[in-house]
């Protein structure tokens, strides 16, 4: 162990979206027994975390050790200086951060990191001097930079589509914003058709239907391959292997029955293996995977719905690049996305099929590389299914939201089925890789907490107020995005930026500035927060603001600096859908934004709840100093020193 410290090695385990009292609630109902065997065996306690509550600053400040308004990494949408309001960066780049990461502290002290889709990790920093590799780790859903193609559902007679997710694109841009979820094609006659040949035996006169993939396609637009992407084309060929209707699907390549694509036809409920392709985008070969699964196919072949999952590539997503190969050959085809996008269009089965491959992919790879390279000293591995289910299920998971009792307990169900699910995925990896030498700790970048009314757009009620105005013809219906309505600065005095920053016109520092420097600004400002303070959401009749407060006081809640809002506000819960404009201490109903701190293994104290305030800023510089590593450069936080058995063993050594 280095140096005398408790702990040769860490492994930081990452569940995007988890509050501790959510957690609390599964562990004591029985459903995540590994992770009660931490609890057991370590310490645990509820943590604060970064405002707003959201991936890009949560997961940038547990690998930092360093506040938002130090990183840089303050949101999705964050603030583009000098440019107009409207304007703004993509939060998922490595490049914007200021700080540094704790898997280069550990490149620094000779050690070797292994980073296994950690979230807000990429593009990839380390140098590769100690053998160090990165599997992925982009952001959430379909942000991503390496996807080939999104999912697919090919449908005969599907007419509705069920919600994807309720929250904002600002809080939620792991969800599309498309209005056809789903593929819908048509059966034909092949008797109809003189081209096909070699047909099967069937009951029934086969019918066929042409699958066209679509690269690119349900790909984030400031995350995808650039370029256009070619159209591949299958053939599903339908037949009846029996007297009692159609129930078989074949795949071709051609309309030649013999020209299959997979040695097996397709039946309902199942699973295809997985098949390599090659794609063309932007004039590039790229190799990947496919699979699919038959969902359904009614015997009269009114009803039919085949899903092609994510389609992701051989390589071009790991540091190094041949890691990829290495993958393939280990535990077969990679999949960064377990169809969270698809969740409402597909059914909640399979669904959550495809959950358990994903996370059962990032367990085999990150025991496979920590197997493979023994002197790894810190793993970081990371899933985002858990946020996939609180913008899809927690907001009716509770009977605070209203819903009918048969909502609630589906919803209920779907967040049970994604902690069952996570805990089996901790569970393979505490097995395989925890031992006397090494420390385990499982975080949260924030929690999730279900919704009882509409989300409040805080560009209406600066409307309302006189603060924003949009130009006459630009669309209908308030708010600033999606709605096709575009601002009139010459008359807007302030504007949303992000999830919880509201900024001033100003002269002199806006392009568009309006509002004159000094007393004007400072009576804008109050205009701002009276205005929020005093607005009473119509169908609860009361203020769903906890918090709006000058810029210069937004350091109670950690925030300083020039990309903070001028005035900055915060939800209550019950207006805010899972997570985003709320406090890190919300909570509603059995969810809550308290993040996830669990800490077991070499050196850790046995069963104790934590006292003291442990803040998301306290993670790396512990993680750090059980190993016997410096501390990350910028990090801010302190050690959680009563977690450890022998907190002074520095002194010993």
């Amino acid at each position: 162990m280095a140096n005398g410290s408790p702990a040769k090695r860490f492994i930081l385990i990452g569940l995007d979206g988890v509050g501790m009292e959510n957690m609390l609630h599964m562990v004591e109902e029985g459903h995540c027994p590994n992770v009660k065997k931490l609890l057991d065996t370590g310490v645990y306690r509820e943590m604060w975390g970064v405002l707003p509550t959201l991936t890009p600053p949560g997961w940038t400040t547990l690998a930092t050790g360093a506040w938002p308004s130090t990183h840089k990494v303050m949101d999705f949408n964050i603030r583009k200086l000098g440019a107009r309001l409207d304007e703004t960066e993509w939060g998922i780049n490595t490049r914007l951060s200021k700080a540094e990461y704790l898997w280069n502290t550990v490149e620094r002290a000779g050690g070797t990191p292994l980073l296994v889709k950690y979230e807000m990790s990429w593009p990839p920093t380390l140098s590769g001097k100690t053998g160090g590799v990165q599997v992925e780790g982009t952001g959430p859903g379909i942000s991503n930079h390496a996807q080939i193609a999104g999912y697919h559902l090919f449908t005969v007679g599907r007419q509705e589509q069920e919600r994807a997710s309720g929250d904002s694109a600002e809080v939620d841009p792991s969800a599309l914003r498309e209005n056809l979820r789903y593929d819908p094609v048509t059966l034909a006659g092949t008797n109809g058709d003189g081209g096909w040949q070699n047909l099967p035996e069937s009951a029934r006169e086969p019918l066929f239907a042409e699958l066209t993939i679509q690269p690119l396609k349900r790909s984030h637009p400031f995350m995808k391959r650039q370029g256009e992407g070619v159209p591949k084309t299958y053939y599903a060929l339908v037949y009846a292997g029996t007297d009692a209707g159609y129930d078989r699907v074949r795949l071709t390549r051609s309309k030649d029955a013999n020209d299959r694509v997979l040695d097996q036809d397709l039946t309902a409920g199942r699973w295809s293996p997985f098949w390599p392709e090659s794609f063309t985008i932007g004039g590039e070969a790229i190799a990947g995977h496919v699979q699919c699964k038959l969902i359904a196919l009614s015997p009269d072949a009114t009803r039919l719905e085949l899903f092609f999952p994510q389609i992701w590539p051989v390589s071009g997503y790991t540091f190094p690049n041949e890691v990829g190969q290495e993958i393939l050959e280990h535990g077969g085809p990679f999949r960064q996305n377990p169809g969270r996008d698809a969740l409402g269009v597909i059914d909640d089965d399979t669904y959550f099929e495809g959950l358990e491959h994903h996370l059962e992919a990032l367990s085999s790879v990150a025991i496979h590389l920590a197997k493979t390279r023994p002197n790894w000293t810190a793993l970081f591995t990371q899933t985002h299914s858990p946020d996939y289910a609180n913008h899809f299920f927690i907001a009716k998971a509770d009977p605070i939201s209203g819903a009918p009792p048969e909502v609630v307990e589906r919803n209920y169900r779907g967040m049970v089925r994604t902690y069952q699910a996570c805990d089996r995925w901790i569970g393979r990896l505490a097995d395989a890789l925890l031992d006397d030498e090494t420390v385990i700790c499982l975080v949260s970048d924030h929690g999730g907490t279900p919704t009882t009314y509409p989300l409040v757009n805080v560009a209406d009620v600066l409307e309302q107020a006189g603060l924003l105005a949009y130009k006459q013809g630009t669309g209908s219906g308030g708010g600033r995005r999606g709605r096709n309505r575009e601002i009139d600065w010459s008359k807007t005095k302030a504007a949303p930026v992000g999830v919880v920053n509201i900024y001033v016109n100003l002269k002199g520092r806006e392009p568009t500035g309006i509002v004159e420097p000094g007393q004007e600004y400072e009576q804008v400002r109050r205009d701002i927060i009276h205005a929020l303070y005093t607005y009473r959401e119509p169908n609860a009749g009361y203020c769903p603001f906890n918090l709006a407060v000058r810029r210069e006081d937004a350091e109670v809640v950690n925030m300083w600096g020039d990309l903070v809002g001028d005035v900055v506000y915060a939800t209550l819960p019950e207006f805010d859908g899972a997570h985003g404009h709320q406090l890190p201490s919300a909570r509603w109903g059995w969810g809550t934004q308290h993040t996830l701190f669990v800490l077991a293994g070499a050196g850790v104290k046995s069963n104790v709840h934590l006292g003291r305030q442990v803040r998301q800023v306290d993670v790396a510089p512990t993680l750090a100093y059980v190993t016997g590593i410096p501390t990350p450069a910028q990090s801010e936080g302190r050690i959680v020193m009563e977690a450890l058995e022998t907190p002074d063993w520095h002194l010993r050594s």
